[in-house]
């Protein structure tokens, strides 16, 4: 099962890349939006995906993963995040800024221990965000020198879905 939390679609439609890399491996993947997963005990595998906003995990991410740490940390998991940082991976800094976003989750349930961790850069679309938001990050991102745009790495994502090697024991 892939399960992921999206707030404006972008890591969404990550999870369903994710999902059709592994399907074309011969997986069965069923990919959902965190808050419509009830119950993960038929699943012999989880990825988790969320976007990093205001430097951390959406808030359904980090309880789903708290709610079920009994269930996650005896099944193979991987995560995988969205966030702007990875737009600009050549930076000095950037990558390791990146790390220490997706750590987050791992040193909140140290107890699940992810076989993978899928760094992503996402979309900026300042018509998706309200006004008073998009004055904040057009501050933040023009200090970086990141423009609107689609950051997304199509290629680097499917080949992270398929080196996940649990999946394809």
């Amino acid at each position: 099962m892939i399960a992921y939390a999206s707030g404006y679609g972008t890591t969404g439609e990550i999870a369903e890349a994710i999902g059709e890399a592994l399907c074309e491996d011969g997986n069965t993947v069923e990919t959902k939006w965190i808050k419509n997963v009830k119950d993960i005990n038929n699943y012999d595998a989880l990825i988790i995906g969320s976007p990093i906003v205001y430097e951390d995990w959406m808030p359904e991410v980090r309880e789903f993963v708290k709610n079920n740490q009994d269930w996650l940390k005896n099944i193979p998991v991987a995560y995988f995040i969205t966030c702007m940082v990875m737009s600009r991976k050549e930076e000095e800094g950037a990558m390791q800024q990146a790390i220490e976003y997706s750590d987050k989750l791992c040193t909140l349930v140290p107890q699940v221990k992810p076989v993978s961790v899928g760094r992503f850069a996402g979309v900026l679309d300042y018509s998706k965000i309200s006004f008073f938001l998009s004055l904040v990050v057009r501050v933040v991102m023009a200090t970086h020198k990141v423009k609107e745009g689609d950051y997304r790495d199509w290629n680097a994502i499917r080949s992270w879905a398929k080196s996940i090697a649990f999946l394809s024991d």
